[in-house]
Formats: structure tokens, C-alpha cells, sequence
């Protein structure tokens, strides 16, 4: 095997994808972000999921914007919804694997939150049970995608699909964007967020909550 052409073909291949991505794409990460910087404004909380590859992208972001990203040090408020494996191995044991984020979503995210839900296929069961949720209780998601986006796409309010039909490269796109979205976050909010005094997070779950809608004037109508 010729390593010398692979890696060129590699390297090539994945230049090629973000390049496709870019003129796809452009448009809805812009509205996504700007989306995520209202929810952070507004005193809100991103939620971050995927499995396997996406797992590890969920935690990856997260911690961009907890910790250090540029030269930015001040954190964001961000989780990943991967990373506890013993909520995660009880929720698959007592429930079923496809309500991990699910049973999570239901006791952690509220409504002025945001959930990225990131899927090379868009056809994980347990993210789409979350999508659903999350539209039932007017709650922002944005599903980073790939191939033709799946079901996802369809119930997102934010759907970026990443065309194409190998993981890999879908992957590697996956990773720009999330450190796009971290990048374009550290720089609105350089200096962090101000302590305030502690607002009331609406459980979806309460009746006739009273709701601050001044941040859903731009809320994808799906």
C-alpha cells in the first residue's frame, strides 16, 4: 500500500466534504448560532447528545465551553448528556437504551434551553425520542446531521445536514462546525456571564407555568 497517496486521498476527501458543507450549510449554523447566543443571553443551558463518534463530540463542545477555547477562559453553560455512565447504564437497564437522553432531557433541560442533538444518520432512536419531547414542550434543538439527515431533520427546529455518505468525513465536518459554534459563543460572551439573582427555569412538566417568550420570537415553527 502506497501510505503516501491514502493520506493524500484522505486529506483530500475530508478538504472536498467541508468544502460541500460550507455552501450547504452556511445558512442554518448561522441561524443556530444566533439561536444559542439568545438562549445563552437569556440565562439558558446547552444540551449536548450523539452516541459512539457523537458521544464523544457531545462531551468534546461541552467542554470547550466550560473550559479554555482560543484564548477565551470564562465558561459557558454547557452539558453533555454522555458522559454520566451510571445514569446512563441504569436508564438502559431499568427503561431501554433508547431513553437515555430522554430520561435525562426530562429531569435536567427546561424550557429557554437548547439541545444539539448530533447524528451522522439522523436516525438514532434515542435522539429522535428526545427531538419529540423537546417539540411537545417548545424546547430549541438543533440536529447536527449527516447523509440526508433522517428523521431528525424533520423535527428539529435546526436541522444542518452534512451531505454525503461517509461517517468519517460527516464526522470530521461535525467537529468544525462544534468548534465554530464554541469560537463564535467565547467571542459574544468574552468576559463570561454575570451572577444574577436566580430566575425560575420552567419544568415542562408544571401546568400553567408563567414563561418568559421574549427569546421565541425566532423559534423555527416546527
Amino acid at each position: 500500500m502506497d501510505h503516501q497517496e491514502m493520506i493524500e486521498e484522505t486529506f483530500n476527501s475530508s478538504v472536498t466534504h467541508i468544502e460541500t458543507a460550507l455552501t450547504k450549510c452556511l445558512t442554518p449554523l448561522a441561524s443556530a448560532i444566533r439561536r444559542s447566543i439568545k438562549i445563552i443571553d437569556n440565562g439558558g443551558t446547552l444540551f449536548f447528545a450523539g452516541n459512539g463518534g457523537s458521544a464523544a463530540d457531545a462531551s468534546h463542545v461541552a467542554s470547550e465551553l466550560i473550559g479554555s477555547f482560543e484564548h477565551y477562559k470564562h465558561p459557558l453553560p454547557a452539558i453533555a448528556l454522555t458522559t454520566d455512565t451510571s445514569i446512563i447504564t441504569s436508564v438502559a437497564n431499568d427503561f431501554s437504551y433508547d431513553k437515555i437522553f430522554l430520561q435525562q432531557a426530562k429531569g435536567l433541560v427546561r424550557r429557554g434551553d437548547q439541545l444539539w442533538l448530533i447524528s451522522t444518520s439522523g436516525e438514532s432512536q434515542n435522539l429522535y425520542n428526545v427531538a419529540v419531547w423537546a417539540k411537545e414542550n417548545k424546547i430549541s434543538t438543533v440536529g447536527l446531521l449527516g447523509r440526508k439527515g433522517g428523521e431528525l431533520a424533520h423535527i428539529v427546529n435546526y436541522p444542518i445536514t452534512i451531505p454525503g455518505e461517509n461517517t468519517q468525513r460527516i464526522q470530521e465536518v461535525h467537529i468544525l462546525i462544534l468548534h465554530t459554534l464554541a469560537s463564535a459563543l467565547k467571542r459574544q460572551f468574552p468576559n463570561g456571564l454575570k451572577l444574577e439573582e436566580p430566575t425560575q427555569r420552567v419544568n415542562p412538566g408544571i401546568e400553567k407555568p408563567v414563561i418568559d417568550t421574549a427569546h421565541e420570537e425566532d423559534m423555527d415553527p416546527k
